[in-house]
């Protein structure tokens, strides 16, 4: 009788705890993030087709400053890195007759003047790479004393596959980007007369526009325009997001004032700004994001902070 009791009760306690085990349904607003993002729209005028090419920042003319006698060093006024123009006074060089009897000569006769230190001049406006004697040294006629980046013919010299020649005139203006983001004007001004025997490759040199000085060696790439398309869509480079592997493309699309979508694009010509898009035809009045475009989901909430062209 005992065991008729329990065996109920116990069902019916167990009805009772699932029943109160079941959860109220809550309500959870989600919080959703909103991008502050920047939009453009498409240009149609065009895009030039260039070559990009790596040059480095070069003096092509390294000017030896050489002892024009035999004998002492006896005043440098010539330093490592120094800015030196031309004309100015670098070494100073004694004969050792001229020390051992300069004295007793202009004793005799002063107008001789004998003993008297030969200057040094510096040949070339530029800078000292390398200062080879000091004060008190002595010299051989023709030994050289230091050697001067000459400052006329400092630039920068590109690497061009020979077939790419063409493309090159005198005094054609291209534009140096620098590995800051900056980039400067230059003008061809010399073909190398030879082309390297297993590259085949033929070097340029282009001089600067500006006087701006930056350090030699340094790696810089030059555009060199081969064609002009006109009449295509093209969008900013920072428009374009890709995959690792560079395969696939798109570009956030506003949907309206408070949501972007991503667009698969067709990619065609390219140069340091702006990217052609062959497909889809974006209309004029389309918008797309160029900046918070980075590392997000198919669908964004946007807020709109600026718009450019």
């Amino acid at each position: 009788m005992k065991n008729k009791i329990t065996i109920p009760f116990i069902i019916v306690l167990f009805l009772m705890l699932l029943q109160s085990c079941k959860k109220e349904e809550v309500a959870i607003t989600e919080t959703e993030t909103i991008i502050p993002v920047t939009v453009t729209t498409i240009d149609t005028t065009g895009i030039d087709d260039y070559e990009e090419v790596s040059g480095t920042v070069s003096y092509i003319v390294k000017t030896p400053i050489k002892s024009i006698i035999t004998g002492y060093i006896t005043a440098v006024n010539a330093k490592t890195n120094d800015k030196v123009v031309k004309g100015k006074r670098l070494f100073s060089i004694k004969t050792k007759e001229a020390i051992a009897l300069g004295n007793d000569v202009n004793k005799l006769d002063p107008k001789l003047n004998f003993g008297s230190a030969v200057s040094i001049p510096s040949s070339s406006t530029g800078f000292i790479t390398s200062v080879n004697v000091e004060n008190g040294n002595y010299v051989q006629e023709g030994d050289v004393l230091a050697i001067i980046n000459d400052s006329n013919n400092y630039g920068v010299v590109i690497n061009v596959p020979f077939e790419l020649k063409k493309h090159i005139a005198i005094n054609q203006q291209l534009s140096i980007y620098l590995p800051d983001g900056t980039s400067i004007l230059a003008t061809v001004k010399q073909f190398i007369p030879a082309v390297d025997a297993s590259s085949q490759m033929q070097s340029v040199f282009l001089k600067m526009n500006s006087n701006d000085v930056l350090p030699e060696n340094l790696i810089v790439s030059v555009s060199i325009p081969k064609s002009n398309k006109s009449n295509i869509i093209t969008l900013p480079k920072t428009a374009i997001l890709s995959n690792e592997i560079e395969t696939d493309y798109w570009v956030m699309l506003l949907k309206n004032d408070s949501t972007a979508i991503k667009v698969p694009v067709q990619i065609g010509l390219k140069n340091q700004e702006r990217t052609e898009i062959i497909s889809p035809k974006f209309k004029a009045t389309d918008k797309i994001v160029t900046s918070g475009n980075y590392g997000v989901g198919d669908t964004i909430k946007v807020k709109i902070i600026k718009s450019a062209k």
